[in-house]
């Protein structure tokens, strides 16, 4: 009788446990799921750095004709994958301590890559719109402001790795 009710109570105990912890994800598929989504972000970021870098030439005068086309796309794709981030905002661990700790680097991440973003829309409209033609004054400050700003997102990526990186890793020395 006594090993019938110790076994009904460690079910049970089994039970609640797996239905708390239902619609909450392992450490590992926590991890899977915001990597996912934030090396999308991080690449269609990137991505803008290098096609601005590859579009504008060494020294802009008003005779350059800037085709911001590819520009725009890039700086489209990575609002779109930036935007999907916000999602993981929701996404509930079975590890607190991961989930509390991830959703403070990635609220970081997001500032600092709609910072960027902002920056590179910034640049964007003034040749997009042809304002270099008549007045260069602001392609210096323009391009130091978005090297500024994909350098403080650059840094937000690397913590935002290294926090997921450091749960992964504790995990499977546990």
């Amino acid at each position: 009788m006594q090993k019938s009710i110790l076994a009904f109570l460690s079910f049970s105990t089994v039970i609640l446990l797996s239905c708390s912890l239902l619609g909450k994800y392992s450490e590992v598929e926590y991890h899977n799921l915001v990597i996912e989504s934030v090396k999308e972000a991080s690449l269609a970021i990137e991505d803008t750095a290098v096609i601005y870098n590859g579009t504008l030439p060494d020294v802009v005068t008003e005779q350059v004709e800037v085709d911001t086309s590819e520009m725009q796309a890039a700086y489209d794709d990575a609002a779109a994958a930036l935007e999907d981030t916000e999602e993981l905002l929701t996404l509930e661990a079975q590890n607190i301590e991961q989930q509390n700790a991830v959703r403070t680097e990635l609220e970081t991440y997001r500032t600092a890559a709609a910072l960027y973003l902002e920056s590179y829309e910034a640049m964007l409209t003034y040749y997009e719109d042809g304002t270099y033609k008549t007045d260069l004054t602001q392609v210096k400050p323009l391009d130091e402001a978005m090297y500024i700003n994909y350098t403080t997102f650059t840094a937000a990526n690397n913590d935002l790795m290294e926090i997921m990186n450091g749960f992964v890793k504790a995990g499977e020395e546990g």
